[in-house]
């Protein structure tokens, strides 16, 4: 009875663990959390992009997504669309 009680709270505790990984996961990256769109923010870090100030908005922060016509645009674009954004 013991075994079955602390098996299943261990279960219940790495279910809990995993399924706040997976949702933290959710390939967004900590520095596209505060984005407008962190989806495809992640995907043009991810890819060659980058986080610069935004010029018309002191103190703001926005994402460029890699050169266009390159290949590492292009990897960011099938991300982007394959993140649903």
């Amino acid at each position: 009875m013991r075994y079955g009680l602390v098996t299943a709270a261990l279960l219940a505790a790495a279910w809990g663990t995993l399924s706040s990984a997976s949702a933290q996961y959710g390939r967004i990256r900590p520095e596209c959390r505060g984005m407008t769109n962190p989806r495809s923010c992640s995907c043009a870090l991810d890819n060659g992009g980058r986080i610069m100030p935004d010029h018309h908005r002191p103190g703001r922060l926005v994402w460029r997504s890699p050169k266009r016509g390159s290949g590492a645009h292009m990897a960011f674009m099938n991300c982007a669309i394959g993140s649903g954004r």
